[in-house]
């Protein structure tokens, strides 16, 4: 059984894979200003930062389409969608770590990690050109060995393909890694991957308790104690 999110959870690991959106950054309210924009673009009625919440998980192009859906009660033609996809790319990129921050804990964590000598690799389905950006606004970028972006849709969570060659590029096998997200994507990710998945239950998705290698939910990310593996 998995164990219970109300104290920390420790382990021995020589990895860890991290989500960006949700899990280390709280990013709704940059995206959301970015959203409104770029509805407000196209004359649309804007929405509120809980709807857009409720909303992000999937890359920002899955994010606009979902906005426009809830705002509009309909979906653009292709050649719309993507006019606007770069005009909300646009705005989201002039604007990346402005109303957003970064979660308790998080940086005391990671540079703890490192300081053990655990590799640590951001893994997101956020696109690359928006995600290396965020990092260094954000002063995180610092802490990471690598870092994964679904920049094609083969790679995107719950697909394995960003962990396994986070686990190939540093010669680390499955049971030396664990999975750190705030969504069913990621712990089900961490599944296919054949990792430990921890989830976060603060984001802004949802995670459960059914997974197959789902070890943990914390409340916060410092509740999070790893330890270098010596094997």
């Amino acid at each position: 059984m998995p164990r219970s999110h109300i104290e920390p959870v420790t382990y021995e690991v020589k990895a860890v894979a991290i989500d960006l959106d949700g899990t280390m950054i709280h990013s709704a309210p940059d995206l959301a200003a970015a959203a409104n924009l770029t509805l407000a673009q196209m004359g649309a009625p804007i929405l509120s930062l809980e709807t857009v919440i409720g909303m992000i998980g999937d890359g920002i192009d899955t994010l606009l389409k979902r906005c426009v859906k809830e705002s509009l009660g309909k979906e653009l033609s292709d050649d719309e969608m993507e006019k606007y996809r770069l005009i909300m790319r646009a705005f989201y990129a002039a604007d990346l770590f402005t109303k957003s921050s970064i979660y308790p804990g998080v940086v005391s964590s990671l540079t703890k990690w490192r300081e053990k000598g655990i590799e640590l690799a951001c893994v997101t389905n956020k696109a690359s050109e928006l995600t290396l950006p965020l990092l260094e606004k954000a002063q995180l970028g610092r802490y990471f060995n690598h870092t994964y972006c679904a920049d094609t849709p083969a790679d995107r969570k719950p697909a394995p393909a960003m962990i396994h060659s986070f686990l190939s590029d540093f010669n680390v096998t499955p049971d030396y890694c664990v999975m750190v997200g705030d969504s069913v994507h990621d712990l089900h990710t961490a599944e296919n991957a054949g990792v430990a998945g921890i989830g976060v239950s603060y984001g802004y998705g949802e995670v459960d308790l059914n997974g197959n290698n789902l070890h943990a939910i914390v409340d916060n990310f410092d509740m999070i104690d790893l330890h270098l593996a010596s094997t």
